[in-house]
């Protein structure tokens, strides 16, 4: 798990390096959009084939795919095949994410699951938010293309790791038949909303038939992905979840955990290089406070959860907190104090950390221990599509307000997005000022939209029914 969430951010400190190194300024997001788009789609799959042959077995194909993909990435000798790569390497980061935690399902009961969901997230958050620092690190002392190549040998450890988890034996099922039509219209529905999401501003219009064509081609084939998967007998998306709001509301407020998460992890190394100045290992270590934060708060909460079998309090009051950070961000962020962002990101890091453990539990403890791969997914393919839609939602308000009157990126700034932190020694007073002047405007913004997020996700929290435990497996 540590090695899929790790590379759903380890590319936020070298960006700016990639983008100089390969260019394709306007489709840099997509390095990490792809991963996180295939990891979506990926993740219902895993946890159906899971369930019906097996977890380990599955898991260690995930494996070898996240594996030689890493391979794949170190290699590119362009834009584009880094992002097929980046796609491919998330078919198999999809899978590590579901399989891991619905193998503890197998093995824990409900009640217990708290502390091991805490367990999972600490792990989750440590890699999430560790990957930029990491990222730099590798970026600044040897290349980007380290970046991937060190995932070879912590691929080889994990894979011996997982040979010892037990397998029990397999409940007698009945012949499977894939659900080819279901997958095709989950991924090309998901395509065609990310693609319109993260191009809207810059590469198209907003009010665009090409950005109408993709949102209404989207909604339809999610339409016609929800009549399908109900006549299906082994649905690649178990529509009949839609039906329990554990697991429904559970899913939202991942959705809004995710999107606020990797939007700071993502976007905040990148504001502090080009809007501060600061060096790429700098922008990167400046991260470290969410992470021990998101850290503790996990770690803190899946033992009360154990404790008290509360898993509807803490997700609100986690992301309520997180939601006035995320204001105070906004209002500080003219002042350009390190003190500030390293205080209010802890802050931000504490709230998000609250919300994994109990959401994990509700979801796998609705499901039952039949469904346990399936219902993960759900929670896998939330965390995804939160964390692209996040991406794609920042990066398009980045583009818009960075644009020249003509709609544009002006010279000055793409030269410094492509040049990184050095390329600003060379702009003028006047320029730099400019600069960083848009660069407020556009974060202060940002972190008034991330603060909408977090407030709805924590509305949503509030309406999660209150599990009944059992000490059953």
């Amino acid at each position: 798990m540590f090695l899929a969430a790790a590379d759903q951010t380890i590319l936020a400190s070298a960006l700016p390096t990639i983008a100089g190194s390969l260019g394709g300024l306007a489709d840099l997001s997509w390095v990490v959009i792809a991963y996180l788009l295939a990891a979506t789609i990926a993740a219902p799959l895993y946890g159906h084939l899971g369930d019906r042959f097996g977890r380990r077995r599955m898991l260690l194909g995930a494996l070898a795919i996240f594996t030689a993909a890493s391979l794949a990435c170190a290699l590119a000798p362009t834009l584009l095949l880094l992002i097929v790569a980046r796609a491919v390497q998330g078919l198999g980061g999809g899978g590590l994410m579901t399989l891991a935690q619905a193998l503890i399902g197998e093995h824990v009961s409900p009640r217990e699951r708290g502390r091991f969901s805490g367990y999972f997230a600490t792990v989750f958050a440590l890699a999430s938010t560790s990957g930029p620092v990491l990222g730099a690190y590798l970026t600044e002392h040897f290349s980007w293309r380290a970046v991937f190549a060190v995932n070879l040998p912590l691929g080889l450890v994990a894979a011996l790791l997982a040979l010892r988890i037990p397998e029990p034996p397999m409940a007698p099922q009945g012949r499977f038949r894939p659900d080819v039509l279901g997958a095709l219209l989950f991924t090309l529905s998901a395509l065609a909303f990310l693609f319109g999401l993260s191009s809207g501003g810059h590469r198209f219009a907003w009010v665009s038939w090409q950005t109408v064509a993709l949102m209404g081609g989207a909604l339809i084939g999610f339409a016609l992905l929800v009549i399908w998967e109900r006549r299906v007998p082994d649905p690649v998306i178990p529509i009949r979840f839609f039906g329990v709001p554990a697991i429904v509301r559970s899913d939202a407020v991942v959705i809004c955990f995710a999107a606020a998460l990797f939007s700071t992890i993502l976007y905040l190394p990148l504001y502090l290089q080009l809007g501060r100045g600061l060096g790429i290992g700098q922008s990167g270590l400046l991260l470290l406070p969410i992470t021990l934060s998101i850290v503790a708060s996990s770690t803190i909460i899946g033992r009360l959860i154990t404790r008290t079998g509360e898993v509807k309090l803490f997700p609100q009051v986690g992301l309520g907190v997180a939601t006035l950070a995320f204001l105070m961000l906004a209002a500080t962020v003219t002042m350009g104090s390190t003190v500030i962002v390293l205080g209010l990101t802890l802050v931000v890091g504490a709230g998000l950390g609250m919300v994994m453990p109990p959401t994990q539990v509700a979801v796998q403890y609705a499901a039952g221990r039949e469904a346990l791969g399936a219902a993960t997914a759900t929670i896998s393919v939330s965390r995804a599509v939160g964390g692209a839609i996040g991406v794609a939602i920042v990066g398009a308000i980045l583009f818009t307000m960075l644009a020249a009157p003509d709609g544009t990126i002006s010279s000055a700034v793409r030269g410094v997005i492509e040049g990184g932190p050095a390329f600003v020694d060379r702009l003028s007073e006047g320029e730099r000022a400019a600069l960083t002047g848009s660069l407020d405007r556009a974060y202060r913004v940002i972190f008034v939209v991330l603060a909408v997020i977090t407030a709805v996700g924590a509305l949503v929290a509030r309406t999660v029914p209150r599990p009944i435990w059992t000490n059953k497996p």
